[in-house]
């Protein structure tokens, strides 16, 4: 039997990644990439997560969500689901493939979760994708609900495949030294930066700005954490910053 060829509006596909690509702030990104996709894949409730190396939500962005209700799961049900759709269930980067999952909600075991959190806001249907960082890291998820109809159609979930590689790819830039980049120049700012840091402090940084802990910086680059934490206190000083979060300011702005 003929395999089914997908319809898929490749000039709209490739408007919403290249407005999604002109987006140089990764939170904005994130933003722009949950609410530009309806015109493509419409759904009805949306929201969009940043997650942090211990996979906790650190930043959100809500379509026809209330906010109670991402707290209520966030606080309650995150940590009761076990199974693939919990947000700490197994999630893997398989090369070229992106990370992409509908599920019929009708179709599940009538559990607490669905019966009073899915059910209680419409949900019929969601469709999922899931961002990683340059280390295999989980890092966004993308949620578009359905509460008028049952599914999503394979040419749907085909197109949020396509999209979600490209946004895929397209984050794991804001985490990318510039000056690694082949026939790239580095800007002066990136020069003073750079004169700044020792190469291994540089290493470090680069691992911070990717959003891990300093005990998996130190995992990472083979050292104590001790050793990494000394290394921390040492760029903190250089770069006159106090936390991780002003330090990744720090980095962008050079940038």
């Amino acid at each position: 039997m003929a395999k089914k060829k997908h319809d898929i509006p490749w000039q709209e596909v490739y408007d919403y990644v290249l407005a999604c690509g002109q987006v140089h702030d990764p939170y904005r990104f994130v933003v722009t990439a949950l609410d530009e996709i309806g015109d493509i894949i419409p759904y009805d409730q949306g929201l969009a997560w940043c997650l942090d190396e211990n996979r906790n939500v650190c930043e959100q962005h809500l379509v026809n969500i209330k906010a109670r209700w991402t707290n209520m799961y966030i606080e309650y049900y995150a940590h009761l689901q076990d199974d693939r759709q919990g947000l700490y269930a197994p999630a893997n980067e398989a090369f070229g493939l992106a990370l992409v999952r509908q599920v019929i909600w009708a179709n599940e075991e009538e559990t607490e979760f669905v019966r009073n959190y899915l059910m209680a806001r419409g949900v019929k249907c969601s469709l999922s994708s899931v961002l990683f960082d340059q280390n295999g890291r989980p890092c966004v998820v993308i949620t578009l609900d359905r509460t008028r109809s049952e599914r999503f159609s394979s040419d749907k979930i085909e197109i949020m495949r396509l999209v979600a590689a490209q946004l895929g790819n397209l984050y794991k830039n804001f985490f990318t030294d510039p000056s690694s980049v082949p026939g790239r120049k580095r800007k002066e700012s990136d020069v003073a930066l750079a004169a700044l840091l020792t190469t291994r402090e540089r290493e470090v940084v680069d691992l911070l700005c990717q959003g891990l802990s300093p005990s998996h910086v130190a995992d990472t680059l083979f050292i104590s954490t001790s050793t990494a934490y000394k290394h921390i206190a040492n760029i903190y000083k250089k770069l006159h910053v106090s936390s991780q979060q002003e330090l990744l300011v720090r980095v962008l702005k050079s940038r």
